[in-house]
């Protein structure tokens, strides 16, 4: 990929997995906006160690997907990371530091903006860099930012199981759909 302008766009992208609740397997499904930089997922780029990782601009998330896309924008600080990183890829599952995120640098100027300095971090061990992505990767200003400006309609469409996400939810004896004989 070349260090001249990269394109950025987001992508429809399906993560599922099997979570095992009690004696009952769900399948949840997590319907998410991919980063697609220069035609490429960004998670084939960086290989196998990201196949089932996912962005912020996830559907179980959607409460959270404004501030995610706040965050790739520069307009809002990473809360568990340093100063002026962002997450490009997070756990499936929850999507927190501990199980591990790709992070980058991101340098917000007037006519350009820059993803640089590709790290994982998992806020256990120090920072490694990642293999495969070249470094920085350069996107027009406006065309990145154009790429955001339906994110959040678009994420709020895609399909979504609670069941399949949270699990069973505790019902009393009379909530379970059946009736007592009438005498």
């Amino acid at each position: 990929m070349p260090n001249a302008d990269a394109t950025l766009r987001l992508d429809h992208a399906v993560e599922s997995w099997v979570f095992e609740d009690g004696n009952i397997d769900r399948y949840p499904e997590a319907h998410f906006l991919d980063l697609i930089v220069g035609g490429v997922s960004i998670r084939s780029l960086v290989g196998p160690t990201a196949s089932d990782m996912v962005t912020e601009l996830n559907r179980p998330w959607l409460p959270d997907v404004n501030n995610a896309i706040d965050r790739l924008l520069g307009r809002l600080p990473s809360e568990d990371l340093a100063p002026g990183r962002v997450a490009l890829l997070v756990c499936a599952i929850e999507g927190d530091l501990g199980c591990g995120q790709l992070t980058t640098r991101l340098d917000v100027g007037v006519e350009k903006i820059s993803w640089s300095k590709f790290q994982w971090e998992d806020g256990i061990w120090d920072p490694r860099p990642v293999d495969g992505l070249e470094d920085p990767l350069l996107f027009d200003r406006i065309e990145y930012e154009r790429a955001f400006i339906d994110a959040y309609e678009r994420v709020a469409a895609f399909g979504y199981d609670e069941l399949a996400h949270h699990g069973r939810r505790f019902l009393w004896p009379w909530q379970w759909g059946w009736k007592l004989p009438r005498e």
